[in-house]
């Protein structure tokens, strides 16, 4: 088969677009725009850094002291403060006392006493314990005292001893003249004495203002026969003038009483006749026996009729 012969094609030579060569064109051109524009930045940004670095480096001229640390202020003295409560003198009502008790003012006594024909004014200050100092009032031994004025109740142990007095003006001034005075002839203080229950309240309340006071053993003696004889009466084992019912006012029993003058007894039935009577002008003793069996006792001028022992 005879092969078949193809013609050759001439070559055509490639042929640049314009729109290539223009797009070369404004490329290099912007470049060159681009490095323009930048340099003066550049060194703008150079000049900025280096007047920074300039700005923060120390002046030479600078005051020494302008570094210098301030000088410390001094301390300021704290106030007085005498009992380390944390109030100062100058406001702290007791600046001696750090438990800050409530004291009373002290008070102003006129008084009699062995060394002095008129009246002596004394004072009774306030004590550490809460209670009054009667110090210089006792050492003055002062027969009797009158308070200067009204006592009002400050302290705890004043408010227990009014409470305890049953007064009823809140005043216990009677209590301070009590408590200062050192008489030789105190009926409370007297051997034997036995207090009513109105003088077992007023000693016993003198005795929480005062329980160091001279005759405080003599007083509570006083009291404790006070209470016995109250514990006797109660029980109808004491009693003094009266017409009284056997069995249920007193007891029967045998009683005795002293240094009488002028004194009559008589027992009674129930028909009100007499059974026993006795009358004496004056003895240092009277003896009596009252029967479960008789009706009533009358006695007058006897005193008080105990029993015997």
């Amino acid at each position: 088969m005879a092969r078949r012969h193809h013609d050759a094609i001439p070559s055509t030579p490639v042929r640049t677009s314009s729109h290539a060569d223009s797009r070369r064109h404004l490329s290099h051109s912007t470049g060159i725009l681009l490095v323009t524009l930048l340099l003066p930045a550049l060194a703008l940004t150079a000049c900025g850094d280096d007047r920074k670095a300039a700005g923060s480096a120390p002046s030479p001229s600078a005051s020494p002291s302008a570094s210098a640390s301030p000088s410390p202020t001094p301390s300021r003295t704290p106030p007085a403060d005498r009992d380390h409560d944390g109030i100062p003198d100058s406001s702290d009502s007791y600046p001696d006392d750090p438990k800050n008790i409530p004291q009373q003012a002290p008070i102003n006594l006129e008084c009699e006493t062995n060394n002095e024909s008129g009246g002596s004014l004394l004072t009774v200050f306030p004590g550490k314990d809460g209670r009054p100092d009667f110090t210089e009032v006792w050492a003055a031994k002062a027969s009797s005292c009158d308070i200067v004025g009204a006592v009002t109740i400050v302290t705890s142990v004043e408010k227990q001893a009014y409470k305890v007095s049953k007064y009823d003006d809140q005043d216990i001034a009677p209590l301070y003249a009590i408590c200062a005075a050192i008489d030789t002839d105190d009926v409370y203080a007297e051997a034997g004495f036995a207090a009513s229950s109105e003088q077992i309240t007023e000693i016993n309340a003198a005795l929480t203002l005062c329980p160091k006071h001279p005759y405080a053993k003599k007083w509570r003696q006083a009291v404790q026969r006070g209470q016995a004889d109250a514990d006797l009466e109660a029980q109808g084992r004491l009693f003094g003038s009266g017409t009284y019912r056997v069995g249920k006012e007193i007891k029967p029993g045998t009683y005795v009483t002293h240094d009488v003058d002028g004194c009559y007894w008589e027992r009674q039935n129930s028909s009100g006749n007499i059974i026993d009577n006795y009358f004496t002008n004056g003895a240092r003793r009277v003896q009596v026996t009252i029967r479960s069996s008789d009706y009533a006792f009358h006695s007058e001028n006897c005193g008080e009729w105990r029993p015997a022992r």
